[in-house]
């Protein structure tokens, strides 16, 4: 997957703050000048897909955290150590990070919510999908982030205090595999990706 960044029109404005790059993968696109509803769709798409990288950067990290306590947890499965109390607080500190994230897609879902007030609802917004479709595709992949975010915070608050080398293990596995983000999710992730122009097909 071209993980290069979705590039914002510049002229709306906006609380969050999208990663930038020098050329968008949407740069060649004819929806480069858009206005009006088409840009501020096109513009949630892009903090979309921002937000799921800064969280892929945070859930990569916490692998390397979660790996290291069942590590720690299966030498002295019954023994408090420095290392391990080191290892769960920097957990929570990508816990803290992925919160932020998770508030994002709630902004996200709240701002969808406007869909429906946009002129010409029941017309394709970019070439296929209505803007009620793009709705539901946002929807969709912001409340499987929110969900597993819930799941971490399980994890965290369970992992240290975790007697069981086998519960440990899962939950250090549990942590890495995101069962709430499917692959519908990614799929639904490209559709709009590619709908908004920030993927061109070639």
């Amino acid at each position: 997957m071209n993980k290069r960044t979705p590039k914002r029109e510049k002229t709306v404005n906006s609380t969050l703050s999208p990663i930038t790059l020098t050329e968008s993968p949407g740069s060649g696109s004819p929806q480069k000048n858009l206005t009006g509803p088409a840009r501020i769709i096109k513009d949630i798409i892009a903090d979309l897909y921002n937000n799921i990288q800064r969280w892929n950067s945070h859930h990569i990290n916490g692998c390397s955290i979660v790996k290291q306590i069942a590590s720690i947890k299966s030498d002295t499965p019954k023994i408090s150590s420095i290392q391990l109390e080191e290892s769960v607080n920097e957990l929570y500190s990508v816990v803290q990070q992925l919160e932020i994230n998770r508030n994002v897609f709630i902004t996200l879902i709240n701002q969808c919510e406007a869909f429906p007030k946009l002129p010409n609802v029941e017309n394709p917004v970019f070439f296929s999908l209505e803007a009620s479709n793009i709705a539901h595709y946002v929807n969709s992949i912001s409340l499987a982030y929110i969900n597993e975010f819930k799941t971490k915070k399980l994890i965290l608050e369970n992992i240290a205090f975790s007697k069981d080398t086998n519960d440990v293990m899962f939950l250090a596995t549990y942590w890495t595999h995101q069962l709430n983000i499917t692959g519908l999710s990614n799929f639904y992730l490209e559709c709009l990706l590619v709908e908004t122009g920030h993927r061109v097909i070639k």
